[in-house]
Order: structure tokens, then C-alpha cells, then sequence
């Protein structure tokens, strides 16, 4: 079969390997022929060689774990071939014409729901909506959202589903927070997260401090920083942005002197989480579906990366084809 590799950083080479034979493999486990694949900004700084203990080259169809596709092959009773499924890849290696993924962390959908290649949302969807699960009772609350990209935007859209009494957005990009408010922000701060601080230290009635801020940004340290000063006292900071480092320099003074709490939140339990977002996202595919932006086929995976990583060209939510290789 063909993949793709990272041979060295930024630099995508197309390889033949063996097809997997599950049955060499651990039981409970599927043959996926992925048909969309989307980028998750957590797959980036292993396409860039941010992650720093990473040897190159990547492993034969790494890192993409956001994937939509049908059964080829399978040892679990819970799948049969055919099957169309959202799973995720054993080590993220799902650029490849085939992949194995866990029973476990897969969701079975109904038939003919293929359609534009949108069901690979359904992965991040479910990251968010545990992300929340955690957050409890938000009815009535004011929540801060940093970072307006996919799952930002995820975010704003359920924490308006949840009752949420004021939504705030924060990001850079002016198109983003146009898009926010479409999906739910009540008002938004085309800026960094810093910029917000310090203007809110000059002006004190430029920012309302909410009681939950989400850090949905990651990849640094200093955005988190930037939530323990822009939340509440006695508030909450959900950290949910993936980091690229082992250590953290916190801000340790802010978050004790302001009794914040804090909430990471990464992994769902997959077999639960992936059965929900599937119907959120079944309920509302048409309007999730506008995240995305671009779709490329799988041989110019290497331009869609190098655009994820520099957010141009309006790029929110990008589409691998892996049908043309």
C-alpha cells in the first residue's frame, strides 16, 4: 500500500509498506481505508520538528489521527467490512491507504453518510464536548475562550448549546472572531491574549474578567500565563491546548494569590465520547461542516501542513483526499 512519511522536518515522501494483517496484531482491532482525513493542530510540530525528542523520519503514516473511513478488515464483533467509521489510527499514522485502529477508539456510523468528506470532525468534537462534560454546570456562566481556531470555534458553539450566560472570544485574526460570533461568542477581542492583559491593565473596565477561561491554543507556555491574569478570582482555567513541552514555566503566584483552579483536559474516554460527538455532529453536520475551509488530495499533503502551521489563506479546518494518491 502506499503512505506517506516525514522523512526530515517539512518534508513529506510517499512510500509502499505492507498492508497490516490484523491478525498478527492484538484482537479487537479494525482495517480502516480512509476516504477524509482533517489536521489537528497537535499533528503540526511533528510535520515541523518541534517536537523535540522526535526522531526523524516519522513513522509510515504519521501524524494524523483525525479520520474517516470504511472497514476493510476486521477481528472485532463490533465492526464488520464495509463499515463506515470515524477512528483513530494506532500511533497517529493515518496518512496511509490503510491503518489499524482499536474497536475501541472507533464509532460506527449509520449507511450513506459519507457525503462531503466532513466526518473526521468528529474526533475533535469529542475532545471538546469531554472537555466540557468536565466544566459541570456552566448554565448561567461567563466563559472566555483563547484561541479561535477549529476547536475554539467547537468550543463557542457548545458552550452556547450549554446555557452559557456570556461567551467571550479572543484571537488575533479579525476573520476568526467574525466567525465566533457566528457560532456563538458574544463578543470577541481581535488580539493576542497578552494585548488583552496589558490593556486590561491600563484600562480596567477594557476586559470583564469571567469566571472560566479556556486556553484552546497550546504549542506555548505564555497563552496559559495570560488566562491565570484575564479570569476571575476564584475562577477556572481549562488547559486544553496541547503542549510541546515537558515543563511548564507557570506563573505559580497568580494562580495561588487568585485561589484559581485548573483543568487539563486531553483524552476522552473514546468508546463513550466518539458515540456523542457523533450525534452532535450528525444533528448539526451542515453547520460544523463550514469549519472547513480547504481541501486538498493527499499528494499536496505537504502544502496543506505548511498552511495549517502558518494559518494563511483563511485556513480554519483543512481536508486530506485520500482517495487520488
Amino acid at each position: 500500500m502506499k503512505a506517506l512519511q516525514v522523512i526530515t522536518p517539512r518534508s513529506f515522501t510517499c512510500v509502499e509498506t505492507p498492508v497490516p494483517d490484523l491478525k498478527a496484531l492484538a484482537p479487537d482491532r479494525i482495517l480502516v481505508k480512509p476516504h477524509s482525513v482533517s489536521m489537528c493542530g497537535s499533528d503540526i510540530p511533528f510535520f515541523t520538528g518541534s517536537k523535540r525528542h522526535k526522531t526523524y523520519p516519522l513513522p509510515v503514516g504519521a501524524p494524523i489521527h483525525e479520520c474517516a473511513g470504511t472497514v476493510a478488515d476486521s477481528t472485532s464483533p463490533q465492526f464488520k467490512k464495509g463499515d463506515w467509521v470515524v477512528a483513530i489510527p494506532e500511533n497517529d499514522q493515518g496518512l496511509s491507504e490503510f491503518f489499524v485502529g482499536q474497536a475501541a477508539k472507533a464509532v460506527k456510523l449509520p449507511p450513506n453518510t459519507a457525503g462531503d468528506g466532513t466526518l473526521s470532525l468528529i474526533q475533535p468534537l469529542s475532545t471538546v464536548m469531554n472537555a466540557i462534560d468536565r466544566l459541570e454546570n456552566l448554565d448561567g456562566k461567563t466563559v472566555a475562550v483563547v484561541g479561535l481556531g477549529s476547536i475554539g470555534l467547537f468550543f463557542c458553539w457548545l458552550l452556547k448549546k450549554r446555557g452559557v450566560k456570556h461567551i467571550t472570544g479572543v484571537d488575533p485574526s479579525v476573520q476568526r472572531c467574525q466567525i465566533a460570533q457566528k457560532y456563538g461568542a458574544d463578543s470577541v477581542f481581535p488580539m493576542r491574549s497578552i494585548e488583552a492583559v496589558q490593556q486590561s491593565r491600563q484600562n480596567p473596565s477594557f476586559w470583564s474578567p469571567p469566571e472560566i477561561i479556556i486556553e484552546a491554543v497550546g504549542h506555548q507556555m505564555e497563552t496559559l500565563n495570560d488566562c491565570f491574569e484575564l479570569v476571575e478570582k476564584r475562577g477556572t482555567v481549562l488547559a486544553f491546548g496541547v503542549p510541546d513541552q515537558p515543563v511548564y514555566a507557570v506563573e505559580y503566584e497568580t494562580l495561588f494569590r487568585k485561589n484559581l483552579q485548573i483543568i487539563a483536559s486531553v483524552t476522552p474516554v473514546w468508546s463513550e465520547y466518539l458515540v456523542k460527538a457523533r450525534e452532535e455532529f450528525l444533528s448539526a453536520r451542515e453547520e460544523l461542516g463550514k469549519l472547513v475551509t480547504h481541501r486538498l488530495p493527499i499528494r499536496e499533503a505537504g502544502q496543506a501542513f505548511s498552511l495549517y502551521e502558518s494559518h494563511e489563506d483563511g485556513i480554519i479546518k483543512a481536508l486530506i483526499d485520500m482517495s487520488d494518491w
